[in-house]
């Protein structure tokens, strides 16, 4: 058996399980609630170990950041950008497994674009999407919606289903939270993506890689934003966000 596919029986028994213990939460809501919300925790948290993602507090910008705009994209092996689709108003672009996709938002509906033809296909109902994350090797996305008093971690199958986790209680938890917000992305082979000031100057930003010592632009938007970096599964294209300031 694959990971994905045990990563998808997984989502499956959890889901499975949420809705026999419906019946009986209302006479006994205490019961169910730590076992559901364990197993949601643990497969979200697999999700995020299977994007390499790792999660330290880095410095970055603010302003802008938040832009809405095209989604490119950069092969980090040849320097080579390519816009994908013609839409304007899109956020938080990441690349589907087989890197045939892109997934993104638009306010507060997730969209699938076709790298190949830049057509589109919404993803599940609308909600209070904050930021995405990633695609899990069984095509689930991982994200963070709008909640209250927190926002919180979200998954949304490939059936289009929405399974939000509990709001965070810990401290620990609102901290991982914040750290899932920040537009920086390390990963476990070292490379870091950052959102920095162009380096032409003006009121622009700029995705770098880091790598190591070895520093590089990708993006070179001079007064545009580029911002909302993210890598595909096989670390070959980083994902943007263009946003003119025209």
């Amino acid at each position: 058996m694959t990971w994905a596919s045990i990563w998808f029986c997984n989502v499956v028994l959890t889901c499975s399980s949420v809705l026999l213990a419906g019946a009986a939460f209302a006479q006994t809501p205490a019961a169910p609630q730590a076992p559901r919300e364990s197993g949601l925790k643990r497969i979200f948290s697999a999700g995020l170990d299977s994007l390499r993602l790792v999660f330290t507090s880095i410095g970055g910008l603010g302003s802008g950041t938040d832009a809405t705009g095209a989604v490119w994209r950069v092969d980090v092996r040849d320097g080579a950008r390519r816009r994908i689709g013609n839409a304007n108003d899109l956020a938080w672009p990441v690349a589907s497994p087989d890197g045939l996709a892109v997934f993104a938002l638009r306010k507060g509906q997730i969209v699938r674009i076709a790298v190949g033809d830049g057509s589109e296909t919404p993803v599940g109902a609308p909600a209070e999407w904050r930021t995405l994350l990633g695609v899990a090797p069984d095509g689930t996305v991982l994200a963070v919606v709008e909640g209250d008093p927190w926002p919180r971690q979200a998954m949304l199958g490939p059936d289009g289903q929405r399974i939000e986790l509990p709001p965070p209680e810990e401290e620990d938890e609102r901290k991982l939270i914040g750290l899932l917000l920040q537009h920086a992305r390390s990963y476990a082979d070292g490379v870091r993506l950052e959102v920095r000031d162009s380096e032409r100057g003006g009121r622009g930003r700029d995705v770098f890689l880091i790598d190591g010592a070895r520093q590089r632009n990708l993006s070179n938007c001079g007064d545009d934003l580029c911002v909302q970096p993210s890598r595909s599964p096989d670390g070959n294209h980083v994902f943007f966000i263009r946003a003119s300031r025209s």
